[in-house]
């Protein structure tokens, strides 16, 4: 091919992986996945390595995790099959969520920065870049977590997908953990557990439904979300400082002891609207809509004993865990293809796959090389 890529053959022949050789590429990956390459050359000049430059490292990582992102419904499909269910799981907590991320993007021409920069007092020495902003995205985090009686996680599969992937790619996999989980154990109870987004809980409803494997699933809103909204209404319309304690004490374990708690609740707060105006009869006429568009997710009895948490905690935990302690550090600006290619790899390996995926993922690097016929 006229100026095509250059085939080397003993690379294809020992597994080459971008340039690397297989154990350096296995290591960047690894490295790309928790930390900056500054850091990655850091930690192995400390261990007397010879060092690739930062750049090197910056190419094979975002390589590789963009090959990872393409060929991860087919890897995973393998790796499943040998992925047990602990005898100790009862069920199944699904989240979804979105975090901010920040990209840089380019300026429309004219338009002023949307951070102030202080003006530059010495000309530029070489031709000044193109304009850009830093502006925030919502990325998407999706969890699939098998729980024990008592609610507490025992395995967690972490995605992640940028917002313009949108989420179908992520449920995808996700429909397929479950999937593979029903399959050992069909008695597995499925719930979805998030915050109140609505178009979250769209998201996954919709996938769940066209989900052969899953006839019926739970949904809960995240306890935190409410008792901090009840709280609140508890600031409005108790204005003693113990009184207001003892009752959303009281709207605590009544939450926790009778799936009806929350319709006394909501009742409590409607015949009190008359009470107040402004500012406090809005917080309590919003907490109100939330509950009554909710109600039915805030049936805890029933959620802890299918087994389910009653908190989002495995999934807004790993937004900050999968995302925001790698691509939102101090100075950070990410496009799509970047973001896109170290999510995939740190969520592989915080799902406790990536030297099985990495098994899989190498061998693609691999071709037989024979001599062709003279």
């Amino acid at each position: 091919m006229r100026n095509g890529p250059t085939v080397v053959p003993l690379e294809l022949e020992v597994g080459m992986v971008e340039r690397a050789t297989p154990a350096l590429g296995y290591s960047i990956s690894l490295e790309y996945a928790n930390k900056t390459s500054r850091e990655y050359v850091e930690s192995m000049a400390a261990a007397h390595r010879e060092v690739p430059s930062r750049s090197t490292i910056e190419r094979i990582g975002k390589a590789v995790g963009t090959k990872a992102k393409a060929l991860a419904p087919s890897i995973e499909r393998y790796i499943r099959q040998s992925e047990k269910v602990p005898e100790e799981a009862v069920a199944i907590s699904v989240g979804l969520d979105r975090t901010s991320v920040p990209y840089e993007e380019e300026r429309a021409e004219g338009e002023p920065p949307k951070t102030g920069r202080k003006e530059r007092t010495k000309p530029y020495v070489r031709t000044p870049p193109a304009p850009v902003d830093v502006n925030y995205r919502m990325d998407y985090v999706g969890t699939i977590t098998l729980v024990d009686a008592d609610g507490e996680k025992m395995v967690t599969r972490k995605y992640a997908a940028t917002h313009e992937e949108g989420s179908s790619g992520i449920l995808k996999r996700m429909m397929a953990d479950i999937r593979g989980a029903k399959r050992q154990r069909p008695d597995l109870q499925v719930g979805i557990v998030q915050d109140g987004a609505p178009e979250l809980w769209s998201d996954l409803e919709r996938a769940l439904t066209a989900e052969p494997s899953v006839d019926e699933w739970l949904e809960a809103i995240d306890r935190y979300h409410l008792s901090e909204r009840l709280g609140d209404v508890a600031t409005v319309t108790e204005p003693n400082p113990e009184m207001r304690e003892l009752l959303i004490e009281q709207w605590d374990q009544d939450l926790a002891d009778d799936d009806a708690a929350i319709d006394r609740i909501e009742h409590y707060i409607d015949e009190r609207l008359w009470w107040f105006d402004g500012k406090e009869l809005e917080t309590l006429q919003e907490t109100l809509t939330y509950i009554q568009n909710n109600g039915d997710r805030m049936r805890y009895v029933t959620i802890r004993e299918a087994g389910l948490p009653i908190g989002s905690g495995i999934t807004e935990g790993s937004c900050k865990s999968l995302t925001g302690t790698r691509v939102k550090r101090s100075g950070q600006r990410w496009h799509d293809a970047g973001v896109s290619a170290v999510l995939t790899l740190r969520a592989i390996h915080q799902s406790e796959r990536l030297p099985r995926f990495w098994n899989h993922l190498s061998r693609r690097y691999i071709a037989k090389v024979e001599k062709a016929a003279a």
